[in-house]
C-alpha cells in the first residue's frame, strides 16, 4: 500500500479536478491510502507525515506542496521542473496525450503512437526522459467510472427531447466550438429536440447529476475544434457518454482511432448528426462501446500505466 498525495483543485473548482477524483477512485480500488490536499488547506508536517509520498499535482496549483527527497511527483503541466529536480525521489510530467500542442508550457510535435505504451492512454517518452533528467509521460483523461459501476441497463433509459450539452463554449480564437454546438443544436431543432447548455465553469455539477443529463440527452457528441482535431486531444466527454450506455460520436477521426473501433466519426457535423440519428437505438452497437470503454478507458488503465513508471 502506497501513501498518496492529491495536490489540488477542490472537487468542482476546476475542471481538472475531475481527472484528480478519477485517480482517487482507481487508488483507493486498488488499496492505496489516498488524502486529498490544495495550496489553501492542508496540514502541517506536525500533522501530517509527507515522507515516502506519491503525489499528484498540476503545475499552477502546487505552490505549497511539500518538495521532499523521499517523494515521487507526478505532474501535470510542469511549468517548472526545476523546483523538483534534484529535490525529490522522482519527477513525471504528465502531458496531454496527443500528437501536437503549444499551449500551457507545452510545445511539442510527434506521433503519440510511437511511444512505448503503459497501458491504454498512458505511454512514455523514452528518449526525451533521458535528454531532460526526468520522466516524459502522456496520458489520456477517462471515464470517472469504475468498471464495476458500469450498468448495462443504462442503454434502456429513455431519452429527452433535449440535446444536453455540459461544456465549455468559445465563440472566439482557435478553440472556439461555439459554431459546432450551435450547427448540431439547430439540426436538432428541425425535428423538435431543444438545446440545453450547462457550464462547468460557473455552474458545476456533481457527477451523478452529470451523469443523469448524459444519460437523458437525445444525443451525446464530443464535438472537436480544429485546432483540437489537428492535436488529436482526448478529454474525457466520449468516454464517459460511452460508459453511461449512449452512443459515442465524435467529429474528430484521431480521437476516434483511440477511443474504439465502432465509435461513428464524421467531420462534417450535418453528417454526424445524420449517423447519430440511425444509430442512437442501436443497442448491441451501444454496448460493445460500452464494454470496449469498461477495458480501456477507466482510470483504473490510466493510474495502472502511470504507477509503472515507479
Amino acid at each position: 500500500m502506497m501513501k498518496c498525495v492529491l495536490w489540488g483543485y477542490p472537487l468542482h473548482s476546476d475542471t481538472y479536478s475531475y481527472v484528480h477524483e478519477g485517480f482517487k477512485k482507481a487508488l483507493e480500488r486498488a488499496g492505496h491510502q489516498v488524502h486529498w490536499f490544495h495550496d489553501d488547506e492542508y496540514p502541517d508536517h506536525s500533522d501530517f507525515d509527507y515522507e515516502d509520498c506519491v503525489f499528484f499535482t498540476e503545475g499552477y496549483a502546487d505552490k505549497n506542496i511539500p518538495v521532499l527527497a523521499s517523494c515521487v511527483y507526478y505532474v501535470h503541466v510542469c511549468v517548472n521542473p526545476e523546483k523538483y529536480l534534484g529535490n525529490c525521489k522522482k519527477l513525471i510530467d504528465m502531458r496531454y496525450h496527443q500528437d501536437s500542442m503549444d499551449k500551457d508550457n507545452y510545445e511539442f510535435h510527434h506521433d503519440i503512437n510511437d511511444f512505448e505504451e503503459l497501458d491504454t492512454g498512458v505511454c512514455v517518452d523514452r528518449l526525451s526522459s533521458r535528454d531532460k533528467g526526468y520522466e516524459i509521460a502522456y496520458i489520456a483523461w477517462a471515464t470517472d467510472l469504475m468498471p464495476e459501476e458500469f450498468d448495462e441497463e443504462w442503454v434502456n433509459i429513455p431519452r429527452d427531447d433535449v440535446f444536453y450539452f455540459i461544456g465549455s463554449i468559445s465563440h472566439e480564437g482557435r478553440f472556439k466550438n461555439a459554431h459546432l454546438i450551435q450547427e448540431f443544436g439547430s439540426l436538432c431543432a428541425k425535428i423538435g429536440v431543444k438545446t440545453a447548455w450547462s457550464n462547468p465553469w460557473t455552474n458545476p455539477l456533481d457527477g451523478s447529476v452529470m451523469r443523469d443529463l448524459m444519460q437523458k440527452s437525445f444525443m451525446n457528441p464530443d464535438l472537436r475544434n480544429d485546432t483540437h482535431k489537428r492535436w488529436g486531444t482526448k478529454t474525457c466527454r466520449v468516454f464517459k457518454s460511452m460508459s453511461y450506455g449512449h452512443l459515442g460520436l465524435t467529429n474528430s477521426p484521431k480521437l476516434a482511432a483511440f477511443a474504439g473501433p465502432e465509435v461513428i466519426c464524421r467531420e462534417s457535423i450535418g453528417d454526424l448528426f445524420e449517423s447519430g440519428l440511425r444509430y442512437k437505438d442501436d443497442k448491441e452497437l451501444i454496448l460493445r462501446q460500452m464494454n470496449y470503454t469498461k477495458e480501456h478507458h477507466t482510470y483504473v488503465n490510466r493510474i495502472n500505466g502511470l504507477l509503472k513508471l515507479l
